[in-house]
C-alpha cells in the first residue's frame, strides 16, 4: 500500500512540475500590432489666428474625446516664429497634403481636408476601413532622447512603398494671455492649453517618415521591426512629451497633390 502511495505522489509531482514548465516558456510580443483601424486627424493652426484658439480649438478636443482610443491626432503649428511651435516637419506635411484653401484652422481627416463642423462622418469612414497594415510602439526618455522601438505588420498581401512616421507631441503647453511670447493664444483665456502640437519626428525633413517596405510586393504576415531616436528640444518638458505614429502609403502618380496616403496609426493616448 505504501509502495502504491508512493508512486501515485510520484506521478502528481510529475505532472504539476511539467505543467508549470510549460506555462513558463510560453511568450507573448506585446509589440506586434492588431488588425484595428485607426483614423487620423490633423489641424494646422496658429497663436496669431484667434478662430484657431476658439472654434478649432473646441472642435479639434471634441473629436479627440468622441473617438478616444482610436484615433490619432496632430497639431500643426504655422506662422513662425510669431507662433513659437512651428516645427521643421510643417511644410512637408501641407505640401503633401490636397489643400482646398480657406486659411487656417485647417483640418485634415485622414488624406482630405475637412470642414471644421464636418470631421466626425470622415472619421467614421476611415475606421470602418478594413487595415492593410498596423504599427505598434513603446517609447521611453534616455537623456534629451526619445527612444522608439516598434513593429509594423502587413494583414494583406500589398504593393506599392509604404512608410511608417513617429511624431513626438507635447501636451499642457501654456497658451494663456500671461504665457511667454509666441506661446499666447489669440483669443484665449485663462487656462488655456496647446495640446497634441508635433514638435519633432523620426525624419525631421520629411513627415511621413521612412520607406518600411524592402519590395514591390509585400507578403500578407510580413512584420517589420523599427528603431529610431528623436532628440527633444530642450524647451519641451519631458513629462508632458508622448509619440504617435502613422504608416503612409506613397502615391505612384507623382501628378497627384496628395503624395501620401493615410493606411493606418497607433498611439496609447486616450483622451
Amino acid at each position: 500500500m505504501k509502495k502504491t502511495y508512493f508512486y501515485v505522489l510520484l506521478f502528481a509531482v510529475t505532472i504539476i512540475f511539467s505543467c508549470k514548465k510549460t506555462e513558463d516558456t510560453t511568450v507573448v510580443d506585446s509589440l506586434i500590432p492588431i488588425a484595428k483601424q485607426y483614423a487620423f486627424m490633423a489641424e494646422e493652426t496658429s497663436t496669431t489666428c484667434g478662430t484657431c484658439g476658439s472654434i478649432g480649438h473646441e472642435n479639434f478636443n471634441l473629436a479627440k474625446k468622441n473617438n478616444s482610443g482610436k484615433i490619432i491626432a496632430l497639431a500643426f503649428h504655422c506662422n513662425g516664429p510669431s507662433d513659437a511651435m512651428q516645427s521643421s516637419l510643417l511644410f512637408s506635411y501641407e505640401n503633401s497634403r490636397p489643400a482646398q484653401g480657406g486659411g487656417i484652422p485647417a483640418f485634415y481627416i485622414g488624406d482630405h481636408q475637412i470642414d471644421l463642423y464636418s470631421l466626425q462622418p470622415s472619421i467614421d469612414s476611415l475606421l470602418k476601413r478594413s487595415p492593410d497594415a498596423g504599427v505598434k510602439f513603446t517609447s521611453k526618455i534616455v537623456g534629451n532622447v526619445m527612444q522608439v522601438t516598434a513593429k509594423v505588420k502587413f494583414f494583406k498581401q500589398v504593393t506599392g512603398d509604404y512608410y511608417v512616421s513617429f511624431y513626438l507631441c507635447e501636451n499642457g503647453i501654456d497658451g494663456s494671455p500671461t504665457a511667454a511670447a509666441g506661446f499666447a493664444q489669440t483669443s484665449a483665456s485663462a487656462g488655456y492649453t496647446h495640446c497634441n502640437v508635433v514638435r519633432s519626428g523620426n525624419v525631421t525633413s520629411n513627415a511621413y517618415g521612412v520607406k518600411i517596405t524592402k519590395a514591390a510586393t509585400t507578403a500578407s504576415g510580413t512584420i517589420y521591426d523599427y528603431t529610431c531616436n528623436i532628440n527633444i528640444d530642450p524647451f519641451c518638458v519631458k513629462n508632458n512629451l508622448f509619440v504617435t505614429s502613422a504608416i503612409w502609403k506613397a502615391n505612384s502618380d507623382i501628378n497627384v497633390s496628395c503624395h501620401y496616403m493615410f493606411v493606418n496609426g497607433w498611439d496609447s493616448m486616450i483622451y
